[in-house]
């Protein structure tokens, strides 16, 4: 068992391995706090502790013992890998090395994912005084697909249709359906033949 003071720990097979709990134990969780304000306060809470006895963990003046231990490995990572890595438990270590790798590549893809989709709706973007729509509204939500299909079949049907009519027949605001339609434009479906005033919007042949 592991004592808050002591300083020896005896591997399986590989004799006496000697360390510093207090001060190993003192490194994972000041590793686990990557500089944040008040930390013992949330270690204190984790475990039950008292701040004053967090403190001391994280000063390295003792380590904790008993419950307070497995308290400890249930939250920090850190503590956990360091309680591993001293029982020489390499194949659940090397498990919980995987988990992390597997969760940074989530989270990178995540981001990346996140880039693109802001690269996107700037490409869609729509000046609020455009001159073949000159309707100023705030900006909206984009929900892509069925009222594209909806214009493009009006238009189908010869119909004089405009931002207005898609922000009328789907209860959006007339910016939604400049989005629409600057989509439609970009993708080459659609383009606005005549003057501002007396112009329409039709079929790309």
């Amino acid at each position: 068992m592991l004592q808050k003071n002591g300083n020896n720990f005896r591997g399986g097979n590989s004799g006496r391995l000697r360390f510093n709990y207090a001060e190993v134990i003192r490194v994972a969780l000041n590793h686990e706090s990557r500089g944040r304000p008040k930390f013992a306060m949330l270690i204190a809470d984790w475990t039950g502790s008292s701040d004053r006895t967090a403190e001391n963990w994280m000063n390295g003046v003792t380590g904790p013992s008993g419950a307070y231990l497995i308290y400890l490995m249930r939250r920090s990572d850190e503590v956990l890998k360091t309680v591993l890595a001293l029982a020489q438990r390499q194949e659940i270590l090397k498990a919980v090395y995987e988990r992390e790798e597997l969760q940074e590549r989530e989270r990178q893809a995540k981001a990346a994912a996140t880039v693109v989709s802001d690269r996107a709706l700037q490409l869609l973007a729509v000046p609020i005084d455009v001159p073949d729509d000159p309707v100023g509204v705030p900006v909206p939500g984009i929900e892509l697909g069925t009222r594209q299909r909806w214009f493009v079949g009006q238009l189908e049907l010869n119909r004089n249709v405009r931002a207005e009519h898609i922000a009328n027949a789907f209860d959006v605001s007339v910016k939604t359906g400049k989005r629409d339609i600057a989509l439609l434009k970009a993708l080459g479906i659609v383009t606005y033949a005549g003057s501002a005033r007396r112009g329409r919007y039709v079929l790309v042949t």
